[in-house]
C-alpha cells in the first residue's frame, strides 16, 4: 500500500509541474482549455462555462488541491483525506471529460481517471499511510492531538491500552 501512496503522489507531483512551469501555460490557458470541456460534459456546458469564467478560482483551486495531493500521498501526511480528496477531484475531472475520454466509436481509451478512482478506494481501505509516512511517525511518538479524529483522517488503528 504504502509503495502505491508514494507512486500516486508522484503522480500528482508530475501532474504539479505542469501547473508551475511556464512552458506548460496553464495560467494563461486556463479558460480556453476549460470552456473546450463544454461539449463533452454530461448535462451540457453549463459547468465548463462556469469554470471558464471564472479562470482565477478554478485554477487556484486546482493548484491547491494538486499540491496538497503530491504532499499528502508523497510524505504520507493526511492520507486518508487526500483519499477522499483524489476520488472526488477524479471524479470531477472524469465527469467534465466524459464525452472526450468515452467516444463511441472512435474511442482508444478511457483516460487514467477511472484507474485513480480504483487506486484511490483501495489506498483507503487498505490502510495506505501507517509506515513510511508522517502520519505513522506522529502517531506511533504519542505527538498526536485528538486521537480519533487523527486515526480516523490518517489511517491510524486505535491505541492500544497498557497493562
Amino acid at each position: 500500500m504504502e509503495v502505491l501512496r508514494i507512486a500516486i503522489g508522484l503522480v500528482w507531483a508530475a501532474n504539479l509541474l505542469f501547473i508551475v512551469l511556464p512552458s506548460a501555460n496553464y495560467w494563461a490557458s486556463f479558460a480556453s482549455v476549460a470552456a473546450s470541456y463544454g461539449a463533452a460534459t454530461p448535462g451540457g456546458p453549463g459547468f465548463a462555462n462556469l469554470v471558464a469564467s471564472n479562470p482565477t478560482f478554478f485554477a487556484w483551486t486546482i493548484a491547491i488541491i494538486t499540491t496538497y495531493l503530491a504532499v499528502a500521498f508523497l510524505l504520507g501526511v493526511t492520507t486518508r483525506l487526500a483519499c477522499v480528496v483524489g476520488f472526488v477531484a477524479s471524479l470531477l475531472f472524469l465527469w467534465t471529460q466524459w464525452g472526450q475520454t468515452f467516444v463511441f466509436p472512435g474511442g482508444t481509451d478511457v483516460g487514467a481517471h477511472p484507474l485513480y478512482l480504483v487506486i484511490y478506494v483501495a489506498l483507503f481501505v487498505g490502510g495506505a499511510g501507517r509506515f513510511w509516512s508522517v502520519d505513522g511517525w506522529v502517531w506511533r511518538t504519542g505527538r498526536a492531538w485528538f486521537g480519533s479524529a487523527v486515526r480516523w483522517i490518517a489511517a491510524l488503528p486505535p491505541m492500544r491500552s497498557v497493562g
